[in-house]
């Protein structure tokens, strides 16, 4: 039996916590501010109260976007141009005030400590986060997409080179497919000026790749001891790196498919189509997994990312967990908050829909808690309990 204490995580001292939290026409909150002391924190609500837009407010304090809307006019309050989001971030005996102002037209307004943010990828990573949500389903069953953004957006959080790297890549590569589109459609070359975006892109490329490469190498193992201490080593699970740049340098790929890139007017190499493969006892996991191993497996990955985003950044994470006890049955929630109780971490936020059972189980971590209840855009406190 795996012990949780084999867990890789450099123990970090540094905390990250989100202290005072104030929404303005934000999604069906018109004006709300909370406080938080503890380190565990549920809201409890029926669905559709609010609880999910809560836990999604801190994660665009900590990353400037959404985790569920990418267009941000979907983010107001009906009927409003604009909202602002406040927060009071504590992080290693620091006081961070974060605002930020979004408003339909405009360009976003990010303030720290009253001081503007220009650059979002240098803010990006300051307050380090992770969330959870039953759409994340899609990591299992959707396109290679959802798994690629999923290792992105630790490695964007955790690493602005890669930020940069990963930008730039995307710009070549924009500009190599509107010039193959060209090409096509006007049968002439332009083969110079062809090559010398692949030699541009194959060198963000690799860059990219060895990062990715490492970090995946690392958050596997992670993973899969996880996954083997929530489910008791019942199955055999394993992630595996899928890249083209395994079969040699970019540069070589792209000139060998070029003729058939031309035709089809779009680039068919490159670490834009990278893939984790998941597999269950052997098997792909989205054809052979239940709703509840789909669960774990998703759960698992996150938390390995958790912990790996913790190592690299020196603090503990915020951890955002929507709607975790839906198909999750007793035993792996047990294992689940064993894990959350007993390893080191930062502030936990958990949306549920039954008292009793979020009361329970925060109860179990023996750390202090707080339960907020949410009905009709109105938030109260409810109960809290102390660390023994």
């Amino acid at each position: 039996m795996y012990s949780i204490y084999h867990l890789y995580l450099c123990f970090v001292d540094n905390l990250l916590l989100i202290d005072r939290l104030l929404l303005t026409d934000f999604k069906n909150y018109g004006q709300l501010e909370l406080q938080f002391s503890g380190n565990f924190i549920g809201f409890v609500g029926e669905n559709g109260e609010g609880k999910t837009n809560i836990l999604d407010a801190i994660y665009y304090v900590c990353t400037t976007k959404s985790y569920f809307n990418s267009t941000e006019q979907f983010n107001f309050r009906h009927e409003c141009e604009g909202m602002l989001l406040q927060s009071l971030v504590k992080k290693e005996d620091r006081n961070y005030k974060v605002s930020m102002k979004i408003q339909k037209g405009r360009k976003k307004e990010i303030l720290l400590n009253q001081v503007k943010e220009d650059k979002l990828i240098e803010y990006v990573g300051k307050f380090p986060v992770i969330m959870v949500a039953p759409d994340d389903n899609q990591i299992i069953i959707g396109g290679s997409e959802e798994r690629r953004k999923m290792i992105d957006n630790v490695l964007c959080q955790s690493d602005i080179t890669y930020t940069e790297l990963l930008i730039q890549y995307n710009k070549i590569l924009a500009n190599r497919n509107a010039l193959l589109k060209q090409m096509a459609e006007n049968s002439f070359g332009q083969e110079e000026l062809l090559s010398t975006l692949d030699m541009m892109l194959s060198k963000a490329a690799e860059q990219i790749f060895v990062r990715r490469k490492v970090f995946i190498e690392n958050f596997s193992k992670e993973f899969e001891r996880i996954y083997n201490y929530i489910c008791q080593e019942k199955e055999r699970i394993e992630v595996q790196y899928k890249s083209h740049l395994h079969q040699g340098e970019l540069s070589e790929l792209l000139k060998n498919q070029r003729q058939k890139d031309i035709l089809l007017q779009r680039t068919t190499r490159g670490i834009h189509l990278d893939d984790l493969e998941l597999t269950l006892n052997g098997y792909p996991l989205k054809k052979v997994g239940s709703q509840g191993q789909q669960k774990t497996y998703v759960v698992s990955m996150k938390l390995a990312l958790y912990y790996l985003l913790a190592d690299r950044k020196k603090v503990s994470p915020i951890l955002l967990l929507d709607d975790i006890f839906e198909k999750f049955d007793e035993s792996r929630v047990g294992q689940l908050f064993k894990i959350l109780s007993e390893v080191q971490h930062g502030q936990v936020f958990v949306t549920d829909t039954h008292m009793e059972r979020i009361e329970k189980v925060l109860a179990l971590t023996k750390q202090r808690f707080e339960i907020f209840k949410v009905e009709k855009g109105y938030v109260e406190k409810k109960n809290s309990g102390f660390e023994v």
